[in-house]
């Protein structure tokens, strides 16, 4: 196994929308890497922060019950009629009265 302390050379990993990595033969012939051979990606330096970071986008999905089109609708109406309250005049962000 390699490492890339000990490579004189960086490698350009191109990850697809898919997640799919792809490296130029070329690149990996220099190297002498034959095709079929398995290889490791392993972050360096400042990567290894974003590697402790954790994305929660998605992490509620499923967690409760979607609301029914009604719900929606009403919440929504709701939200409209509170922002157009605030910002009407004399509103809590309405324009100065003088």
């Amino acid at each position: 196994m390699s490492s890339a302390e000990r490579q004189p050379e960086v490698l350009d990993l191109v990850v697809g929308a898919d997640g799919s990595g792809v490296v130029d033969a070329a690149q990996l012939a220099r190297l002498g890497v034959e095709p079929g051979t398995q290889l490791s990606v392993v972050p360096v330096g400042p990567a290894r922060a974003a590697e402790r970071r954790r994305s929660v986008r998605g992490a509620l999905v499923g967690s409760g019950p979607a609301p029914s089109t009604e719900d929606f609708e009403a919440a929504s109406d709701a939200a409209a009629r509170d922002s157009a309250d605030r910002y009407r005049e004399g509103g809590a962000w309405g324009p100065a009265t003088r």
